[in-house]
């Protein structure tokens, strides 16, 4: 194996001259890197076309090149070389994601990586990885195998059903072990038997804890049960379902990337990748370059990491661009460059990876006018700046009928009606008495008064 990278890595270096100027096919995996952190570096507030963008994203592309150059390989269709993943724990996405999780988006492989990025069996899998086998059913009138109460026209529908019925009774529940059926061979041409394993989890130790034993008999079946379902005593039933053990795990339930990724089945390959992987992979990539001395890229900010949240954004703006798990776990031939993240603004499908950043010109409708050496404009010319009367004369001259206005002057007499009746002269004077014994008074109420309303008038204003 070490011969194969050091091979891998001759190449790359021999003929990367070679495949300058020549573009290369850009996998949804670096499509989903490059869009996610260009779409936040835009949420901090970065324009398109700060020329950081590009500097940003080329040094990404050389961390994760370097940091894939020295990964783990992946076997996987007859190809042999690093992939996303063993880029990933290369990187150290293990220091950030040490908890499972999902895979794909609703799928139900779960993976915990290790943050020891030399560590051998770096993968902790849970989840059902392997579908258990659909029961055969059973026919009636048929010879056929039994175990305790179970019949089927196979060994491992009954040897199945029981341990399901375990699992759900008590083995679930059990918080220091960890059960699942182990090794299983026929014990005779009739009897077929397989072990129940048990580790503690506590040291590791798995012990043979139990065996559960299928016989076949000639006798006829009672009754005929469909495909997916097993008979008990009276009726046709569908076994109780329990989690699989992850295969070949070591005594701490860690396994090798190869072994992990030759579990998965085709329908969990073929989901789209969990968000969480892709941010958490992009996020660590641009942190790493931007602690590398001579950073002349956009400023990672700690304090607002890229998250599943701003991937599944990207996500579901550009879905036809999303990788599933299957491109996150093949192997990445090295001619396509496969770890080095597009610069284009948008989603591509090649890139030249010796061509230099390309960032958009704002000022690309405005051609650039040639005014030649002497374009005859001439000096400039200020205005004489004013002084402190010029500047006070508008508003001391505002209103200039206001600045002779003088309170009218106007005398009154108090009205004295006067009529005659019943041959008498009567003249009406008694008011004024009055109003004018209390004259101060008055003054003082109606000079009150008027302030008030004066005062009302100019708050309302």
């Amino acid at each position: 194996m070490k011969k194969l990278l050091v091979i891998w890595l001759a190449l790359v270096l021999v003929m990367n001259p070679v495949f300058a100027g020549v573009a290369v096919p850009v996998t949804s995996m670096q499509n989903s890197i490059s869009g996610v952190i260009q779409q936040k570096a835009i949420k901090r507030g970065f324009a398109a076309n700060d020329p950081r963008f590009g500097a940003t994203l080329n040094l990404v592309s050389s961390g994760l090149g370097t940091a894939a150059a020295g990964a783990a390989t992946v076997l996987l269709a007859g190809v042999t070389a690093p992939a996303w993943v063993t880029g990933a724990i290369a990187i150290g996405v293990g220091a950030v994601v040490s908890y499972g999780v999902s895979l794909a988006l609703d799928g139900v492989v779960k993976w915990a990586f290790s943050a020891d990025k030399t560590d051998t069996t770096p993968i902790t899998q849970s989840g059902s990885q392997v579908p258990q086998p659909v029961p055969a059913g059973l026919t009636a009138g048929q010879p056929h195998w039994v175990t305790n109460s179970y019949r089927a026209n196979d060994a491992m529908s009954t040897i199945r059903a029981v341990f399901g019925d375990n699992y759900a009774a008590s083995y679930a529940a059990a918080t220091a072990f960890e059960f699942w059926i182990g090794d299983c061979s026929a014990d005779t041409s009739t009897t077929y038997n397989c072990n129940v394993k048990r580790r503690t989890k506590a040291d590791g130790t798995v012990t043979n804890y139990s065996n559960i034993r299928a016989s076949y008999v000639t006798s006829p079946a009672p009754r005929t049960c469909p495909t997916g379902q097993v008979s008990n005593a009276t009726v046709c039933v569908v076994p109780t379902a329990y989690p699989d053990k992850t295969p070949n795990a070591g005594a701490d339930g860690k396994i090798a990337v190869q072994t992990a990724v030759d579990s998965l089945t085709a329908a969990e390959l073929a989901k789209p990748l969990n968000p969480q992987l892709v941010a958490t992979i992009a996020d660590k990539a641009w942190a790493d370059a931007a602690a590398k001395p001579g950073y002349n890229g956009l400023p990672y900010i700690a304090s607002d990491p890229i998250t599943a949240a701003d991937a599944d954004a990207w996500r579901s703006a550009n879905p036809q661009n999303w990788p599933t798990v299957q491109e996150f776990v093949k192997p990445q031939t090295m001619t396509n460059t496969p770890f080095s993240v597009p610069t284009a603004p948008a989603p591509v499908t090649t890139q030249d990876p010796s061509a230099p950043a390309q960032g958009t010109n704002p000022g690309a409708a405005n051609p650039v006018e040639n005014l030649g050496i002497d374009p005859g404009i001439g000096a400039p010319v200020l205005e004489t700046t004013p002084t402190v009367d010029q500047i006070l004369k508008p508003i001391f001259d505002l209103m200039p009928s206001f600045r002779t206005f003088t309170t009218p002057s106007h005398s009154a007499v108090c009205p004295k009606p006067a009529f005659d009746i019943f041959g008498a002269h009567i003249v009406m004077d008694s008011q004024c008495t009055i109003a004018e014994s209390t004259r101060s008074t008055l003054h003082s109420v109606m000079l009150a008064v008027w302030a008030i309303a004066a005062a009302f008038i100019i708050l309302r204003a």
